[in-house]
């Protein structure tokens, strides 16, 4: 992780999915903008993801009533398929997503550098709730 950033922040879950199917939910984009959603008056109404070394993605998020939004947009740097993702958004903070067999399933522990922008708390409660949304997502399909 690069020095510029001051804070790490880790958030994890255990879904009980295998690994090549929770692989597939967290990188095919017509998942992605299934689970992709921070709190529930939003929604993630794009998602474009080249998964591939120097490939982009692009994850549009926003308000439902179109008030507030952004886009998340970063390129990959590194890719172990059903183990690890690196990646650098376009701000220049990186993010690495680890996949692991779990004998109940597999565990995602993902590590980003926070932003110093936005309280640690929000950053926290965000990324917790997209991924408590992807476990709900990946365990109902």
């Amino acid at each position: 992780m690069d020095q510029k950033y001051l804070h790490q922040l880790t958030a994890k879950t255990i879904i009980k999915k295998p690994i090549e199917t929770v692989w597939h939910h967290w990188n095919h984009p017509a998942s992605i903008v299934q689970w992709n959603i921070p709190f529930p008056d939003w929604h993630c109404p794009q998602a474009i993801n080249h998964l591939y070394v120097g490939g982009q993605f692009l994850y549009q998020m926003e308000k439902q009533d179109g008030s507030e939004g952004f886009n998340y947009t970063g390129k990959y740097d590194s890719i172990i398929p059903h183990q690890r993702i690196e990646t650098t958004g376009d701000d220049g903070r990186k993010t690495i997503v680890e996949f692991f067999a779990d004998p109940s399933g597999t565990l995602i522990l993902e590590t980003f550098e926070a932003d110093p922008h936005t309280p640690l708390a929000i950053q926290q409660e965000f990324t917790h709730s997209v991924l408590n949304n992807f476990k709900k997502f990946v365990e109902g399909t």
